[in-house]
């Protein structure tokens, strides 16, 4: 940013594990907020909802029984919402449940007294502190403010070049070219419901990037917003969010929260799944790490038993993993088919801890943030550079991990339109071009998320 010199911020690694994920998972109350505003900007690749095959919304019969759940009445004799398209998009057209054991035999190992708790960012002191303590700060713009011509003026030197007459560089696919540039960036991972309750924000995602525009440049198109604390869903806050044109939404427990999932639990996790915007199953998984209190034969039980059900309704996962790596591969052998669609979130690690995970899961993307832009991630950066292109994705995690190029007088918190930074910071250590690296992620969340 011209003139203006920010305190560089550090990120200080607290753990020895490389594969650890920082994202911070805070249990906050999430604030309701009206639909103030019409969307007005449309994702124009967005496909249209194929028609459900059925009458009803009909999930595998073994799900309906569990210690959990039996209440099959309940969803067969539900009406069909219209416009649902039919479940799918995980992977594996052979039995997702040969991957694993028999349901009944798996449901039968868990107590209906299993029950997800809260979070970890391993950022700089500086940028810590600010996820924790200033919970009730908001983004802070000046709408006169020669900081805001400046961030705006920068953003825009950062988009990529529009392709002049259809044509761009000789090295892309005509398709890529003309689909991928055009289409910008998605957020392939953000919490909306914290960065709202951190900003004590209530409106609409329309009218949030109306406030904060300076800091969405014109290539963002849209954001995956994952609720992770299924005790979250009963509120219907997510149901507001997936009415805007460029959310969709993700839907899962947290190791942190595993201790409170319960059979309810789960009928809200699956009711929310049934939503046709609903993309992905997560973020589930396992985390070791002294700032998760679930106890890891609980984390096991509910990490198993969204597996099973993720690759029984065809959904992508989202991974999280901190500390845990060879158990989590090991799991995720007996219940995921290898040719499944999977998102590893929020990556820090280094190359020789993903690498089994890349070989085992050909069809596994990684999830990188903001701490590329830190100096102290190098481990990162060197698994970036050893990670094909195709192969990358870019997320946010916000409100977490704000961008060391975004000064804390501008943003309080990372948002979805914040991502711009992070595609720069992997354009220029894969040494690509950024309308190429712009294009090639934007391709690769089309392929894992169908949008």
């Amino acid at each position: 940013m011209v003139g203006f010199r920010p305190k560089e911020r550090e990120v200080v690694i607290e753990h020895t594990s490389s594969g650890s994920d920082w994202s911070d998972v805070d249990e906050v109350s999430t604030v309701r907020f009206s639909q103030e505003e019409p969307s007005s900007l449309k994702l124009s690749t967005v496909l249209e909802p194929s028609a459900f095959p059925t009458d009803y919304v009909m999930y595998p019969p073994h799900l309906y029984s569990s210690p959990w759940c039996d209440y099959a009445s309940y969803w067969t004799s539900s009406a069909k919402p219209p416009g649902y398209p039919a479940v799918g998009g995980g992977g594996s057209s052979s039995d997702p449940l040969q991957a694993g054991r028999g349901s009944r035999a798996l449901l039968s190992d868990y107590s209906p007294n299993s029950t997800v708790s809260s979070q970890n960012t391993s950022r700089d002191q500086e940028v810590t502190e600010e996820g924790r303590s200033q919970n009730a700060r908001s983004f802070r713009f000046s709408r006169s403010s020669e900081e805001e011509v400046k961030e705006k003026r920068a953003l825009q030197e950062e988009a990529p070049p529009r392709p002049c007459g259809g044509h761009a560089s000789s090295s892309l696919p005509r398709n890529h070219r003309e689909s991928g540039l055009e289409e910008g960036f998605i957020d392939t991972h953000c919490h909306l419901d914290m960065l709202y309750s951190k900003l004590s924000f209530k409106g609409s995602f329309t009218k949030f990037r109306k406030i904060y525009s300076s800091s969405f440049p014109k290539e963002f198109q849209g954001c995956i917003s994952d609720f992770c604390d299924p005790r979250t869903l009963t509120d219907c806050l997510w149901e507001e969010l997936l009415k805007e044109d460029l959310v969709w939404g993700a839907f899962g427990c947290h190791p942190h929260f595993a201790r409170y999932y319960s059979e309810s639990q789960e009928r809200n996790l699956l009711q929310a799944l049934r939503h046709p915007k609903a993309v992905a199953f997560g973020e589930m998984g396992l985390d070791y790490s002294y700032k998760c209190t679930t106890p890891v034969p609980e984390q096991h039980k509910v990490f198993e038993r969204q597996l099973q059900l993720a690759v029984s309704l065809k959904k992508p996962l989202v991974i999280h993993c901190r500390e845990a790596d060879e158990d989590l591969l090991n799991i995720m052998k007996k219940f995921v088919p290898s040719d499944y669609k999977i998102h590893r979130h929020c990556f820090t690690g280094s190359y020789p801890v993903i690498e089994p995970l890349l070989k085992h899961f050909p069809n596994m993307s990684v999830g990188f943030t903001a701490v590329l832009t830190y100096s102290s991630a190098w481990e990162a950066r060197d698994a970036l550079k050893q990670i094909p292109l195709e192969r990358i994705i870019v997320e946010t995690d916000a409100p977490y991990f704000l961008p060391r190029q975004v000064p804390k007088s501008l943003c309080q918190y990372a948002h979805p339109g914040l991502a711009l930074h992070t595609v720069r910071e992997i354009a220029r250590v894969k040494d690509q071009p950024l309308a190429h690296t712009l294009a090639t992620l934007r391709e690769n969340t089309s392929r894992l998320y169908n949008l």
